[in-house]
């Protein structure tokens, strides 16, 4: 019999889950890797309202992580709005930064986050950066499911290897095609299982994969020392589990998994501070906290609200003190305007800007256009 879990941490899928100037307009394709730059002169007056902020650590267009141990902590920028959700479900491509704005790599990915967890409201990130490739695929949904991992201060990177990546308390597991690995929090390997090790029928690796896909079938559960891989098979009745200390398949009926999630959850997730409460008063519609996964802080970075007004819904920023962030306030429902705390910073992306400004301060770190040209 398995022990039971004492700690349930449901996992961050890192699946098909954010600005410099070049010469040339986007794009080509050089070994398969799409390279993205922006020519400044094609943007006229009307598109530059603010101007450009930030540099480059490399004059040169850059399309790969150059590995250096003294870029300090590297975070990801917006560098190009593209037309659809090609090659990216945000559609814009990424680049990496250090924390004061300059320049790592260019716009060459569809997905720049760190790795990261939850127990109870609390999101907990790993020092790592998981970077999915921007580049060009036959799949379905027109980006590639390439996931590379690197250290947080860019000193060492993975092959685009993986197709999907997720993590708990005490490391992450990288899947590939035919195998598992298990790494520990800064980037040591700690196992590698094939498929065919561990005993997974064609059934059970299909699921594995529906579940990176989708988050089906009971996929993606971190408890005690188990991760759940998905359903046994088509009848849903049992779930596979790896455990990870022994590199061992084990299964569980359904129920009795459920079980010890609803008692575990129940009594064992910590609580934490209403920051709401520092809000000042409104007619709020909806209130969630923003949290910064890029860095270490165990608190919200910032909290939105919608609050509802006589010409209509506005939404509204704030510090996790309650602070007002004016400066950010929009309407409602701007499909491409978005809000987020990065390493500290805040992203703002606009139309055809990403800017990045000091949490602290509200000064410009970082600013870049972003080449869209919509009807």
């Amino acid at each position: 019999m398995m022990r039971r879990g004492i700690i349930i941490m449901l996992t961050a899928l890192l699946l098909l889950s954010g600005c410099a100037a070049q010469k040339e307009l986007p794009s080509d394709e050089q070994d398969g890797k799409l390279n993205v730059s922006t020519d400044w002169s094609k943007l006229d007056e009307r598109n530059k309202p603010l101007p450009s902020v930030g540099s480059r650590w490399f004059d040169e267009y850059t399309g790969q992580l150059i590995l250096r141990d003294d870029y300090g902590s590297l975070i990801p920028y917006v560098g190009l709005r593209l037309m659809a959700d090609w090659p990216a479900k945000t559609g814009c491509l990424y680049g990496l930064m250090t924390t004061d704005g300059i320049v790592v790599t260019d716009a060459v990915y569809s997905e720049v986050t760190r790795p990261f967890y939850t127990v109870g409201e609390r999101l907990i990130s790993h020092p790592l950066l998981a970077l999915r490739a921007g580049k060009r695929t036959d799949e379905e949904y027109g980006y590639k499911r390439d996931w590379a991992i690197a250290a947080n201060d860019g000193s060492w990177c993975t092959e685009f290897l993986y197709r999907g990546i997720c993590a708990g308390k005490d490391g992450l597991l990288l899947f590939e095609d035919r195998q598992i690995t298990y790494m520990s929090p800064t980037g040591e390997i700690l196992g590698i299982w094939t498929m065919a090790e561990l005993g997974l029928t064609r059934e059970e690796v299909d699921w594995v994969f529906q579940g990176l896909e989708w988050g089906e079938g009971y996929f993606g559960i971190w408890f005690d020392d188990y991760f759940s891989l998905g359903y046994s098979d088509n009848t849903a009745e049992e779930i596979t589990l790896l455990h990870i200390p022994s590199g061992q398949k084990e299964t569980i009926a359904r129920d009795d998994l459920w079980d010890i999630l609803t008692q575990t959850l129940d009594v064992d997730q910590p609580d934490m501070e209403d920051f709401t409460a520092n809000l000042p008063p409104g007619n709020y519609i909806e209130i969630y906290y923003l949290w910064d996964s890029f860095s270490d802080n165990d608190k919200p970075a910032m909290i939105f609200a919608s609050n509802r007004e006589e010409e209509g819904a506005r939404d509204l920023f704030f510090l996790n003190d309650g602070t007002p962030l004016p400066l950010l306030t929009k309407k409602s429902g701007i499909w491409y305007y978005s809000v987020r705390p990065v390493g500290g910073l805040i992203e703002v992306l606009d139309l055809n800007t990403a800017s990045y400004y000091d949490l602290k301060t509200m000064d410009c770190v970082f600013r870049t256009y972003l080449g869209y040209d919509a009807d």
